[in-house]
């Protein structure tokens, strides 16, 4: 009933009543037709008994059965008698007529006081003959007897009424009390059909009207027809719907014109992130180039005055070119990671290379700091960008080494279901668990409130989290003031690639560098002072701006370089990727080549990458160009691997 809708919950009210009164009236007024009947029966059965007794005592006292038969002749012509006995005090019989149940003639005395016996298809009513009043008058027998004082019944009248006729009657109007409570029930259903189809029609228009308003149509419209509330409901939903259709117009002039404004907005948007594009680029290059120059020189100037009175100043310009250097370079990534200017390059490569690699560049610092920095092996394979998850344990490891005074520095790696957990613990001061959110700000510095310039930017970890978000990579940390920190970074693992894998015999390095090296570069003073640094190494070194000098140079001096240098920007059209291969296509393949650019597009390293070219990028750490320099040394050394 719940599910029912108006018209059907209309239709039970007006039925409802109407078929509960009008079958309770029905079957009471069968109920008492029925018992009209069946009590008129009885009558009827006992009136006759009644008048045959009270006319058979002179027939019974005399022996007239003449009269007797007449009597019961006349009593059969009454409705629904079907046979009469009369019989004498001793149940003999005396004369019948008609049809009698075979228990009409049960012999014996009757039992006295029966009156009515019912059987299956008639009634049987008994009534006693009994001697009436002027047969004991003394007169009447003359004085021949006593007179007779005995009430007794000196007979039995037995008057059998047949059911036939009154259960025909029944049925009949039963029958007929049915069709005429069904055909008013109908007539009462199709009255309340039609009137709940004047009620609930109007009801169901505006149903139908709602929902195709809610649908979105709002040009529709109820008639309003009729009065009252029906009347009033449909107007309120016109005036709803008008209202909501200059509300939806109002709202799309309102959307047309933000839209507008987002459209003209978000070209702004565009065009300033182009040029925010374009400064990066050109900040990364233009910045790049006197930082690239003024480390390499005071790395030259180092060499050279290595020993000196002058060592100590030249430590503190290292120091302050190396935070510059640090500064340029997080500004610069921080910059490009939120400009979008990082595109992911996943691929699948073993850990334990890139790890070795990461913390074999900070171990001199560990040494120096009195630290044990620790590797454990890990034979695991992950699939990630490898550049950009080198820089996201750089900074973590770097901030470990800064920020931990004694003990050591471990870089594990653990399976954890599908996935490789990079971990790196610190035996350092640990942080507060309320500051392991804020540490990822940028610029936050937990214990540098003063901003010294030894303790880092603060921006190591803000790049960390930008760039985990980006590979899709989580990262956590666990940590307590006083008992250390542990920074862990989840990479999803791969199976370990089938074959063998050698492993190179190590290559004692000589301390001198004697390579002969090209250095191609437009600008005058970062060519000068990458050739000056390598100089100072033992390096021959010859510089040249652009390609058609450096063959030039190259021919004077009839002799084909170990390592050519070259910028990826240069002045003439062609990069320094087309410079490389030029050149190695005309010296030979035995040759090594490296771009150094102050370009940090990842475009341009996988440009290289796909060449076979290393990649620094300036400012160049004098660290990275002589790791590059005594690689060259060792395959010259080992040319077989």
């Amino acid at each position: 009933m719940k599910r029912w809708g108006i018209r059907l919950r209309v239709l039970l009210v007006a039925l409802a009543p109407v078929m509960a009164f009008g079958i309770a009236g029905g079957v009471w007024m069968v109920l008492h037709r029925l018992a009209e009947l069946e009590n008129s029966l009885v009558e009827r059965g006992r009136a006759t008994a009644r008048q045959v007794a009270a006319t058979a005592d002179y027939g019974i006292f005399s022996g007239n059965t003449d009269s007797l038969v007449s009597l019961i002749e006349a009593a059969r012509r009454e409705p629904d008698v079907s046979g009469i006995m009369v019989s004498s005090r001793d149940g003999d019989l005396a004369v019948s007529g008609g049809v009698l149940s075979p228990e009409a003639y049960l012999p014996g005395r009757r039992a006295a006081g029966l009156a009515l016996v019912e059987l299956d298809h008639a009634l049987m009513f008994v009534e006693p003959i009994v001697r009436s009043a002027v047969l004991d008058e003394a007169d009447v027998f003359d004085g021949l007897g006593e007179p007779v004082t005995d009430r007794q019944p000196i007979g039995w009248v037995l008057v059998e009424v047949s059911r036939a006729r009154v259960e025909a009657m029944k049925v009949d109007f039963i029958l007929t009390s049915a069709g005429v409570i069904a055909a008013a029930l109908m007539l009462a259903s199709v009255f309340a059909f039609r009137i709940s189809r004047t009620v609930t029609g109007p009801v169901r228009e505006v149903s139908q009207a709602v929902r195709r308003i809610g649908d979105g149509d709002l040009s529709v419209r109820i008639p309003a027809s009729g009065g009252g509330s029906l009347r009033v409901l449909a107007e309120g939903v016109n005036g709803m719907a008008e209202r909501l259709l200059r509300a939806r117009d109002e709202l799309e002039a309102r959307i047309a014109d933000a839209t507008r404004q987002l459209r003209s907005r978000t070209d702004e948007a565009e065009r300033a992130n182009h040029a925010k594009s374009r400064f990066l680029a050109a900040a990364s290059h233009d910045l790049r180039q006197p930082m690239h120059a003024l480390g390499l020189f005071v790395a030259e100037l180092a060499e050279r005055l290595r020993g000196s009175e002058h060592r100590t100043l030249i430590r503190q310009i290292e120091e302050s070119v190396g935070a510059m250097e640090d500064l340029l370079d997080a500004l610069l990534d921080m910059s490009k990671l939120d400009a979008g200017g990082v595109t992911v390059r996943r691929s699948r490569f073993p850990l334990q290379p890139m790890l070795s690699r990461i913390v074999d560049d900070f171990a001199a610092d560990a040494l120096q700091r009195g630290l044990r920095l620790k590797l454990r092996a890990t034979p695991l394979w992950v699939e990630s960008d490898p550049l950009l998850l080198e820089r996201i344990m750089i900074n973590l490891l770097s901030n470990a080494v800064r920020y931990t005074q004694r003990g050591g520095v471990l870089v594990c790696v653990r399976r954890r279901g599908q996935d490789a957990v990079i971990e790196i613990r610190d035996s350092g001061p640990g942080i507060p668990v309320e500051a392991h959110d804020m540490i990822f700000e940028e610029f936050y510095q937990l214990q540098n409130p003063a901003r010294a310039r030894g303790q880092g930017l603060g921006l190591g970890l803000a790049i960390v989290r930008r760039l985990a978000g980006l590979l899709g990579h989580d990262v956590a940390i666990r940590s307590q003031a006083q008992r250390g920190s542990v920074f862990s970074v989840c990479v999803p693992s791969v199976a370990v690639p089938t074959g063998d894998v050698t492993e190179m015999e190590p290559v004692v390095l000589p301390a001198s560098l004697s390579l002969f090296v090209i250095v191609i570069d437009d600008d005058p003073g970062s060519r000068n002072s990458i050739a000056g640094l390598l100089q100072s190494w033992g390096c021959d070194v010859l510089c040249a701006p652009n390609l058609s000098e450096a063959r030039d140079a190259i021919r004077l001096r009839e002799r084909s370089p170990a390592l050519i240098l070259c910028d990826f920007r240069l002045a003439a059209v062609a990069s320094g990727i087309d410079v490389l291969d030029a050149l190695l296509a005309e010296q030979g393949s035995d040759i090594a080549g490296a771009l150094v650019t102050g370009d940090t597009d990842p475009q341009v390293r996988r440009m290289a990458a796909a060449r076979g070219y290393p990649v620094l990028h300036k400012p160049v750490r004098p660290a990275r160009l002589r790791a590059l320099v005594q690689q060259v040394v060792a395959r010259q050394q080992n040319p077989v691997s």
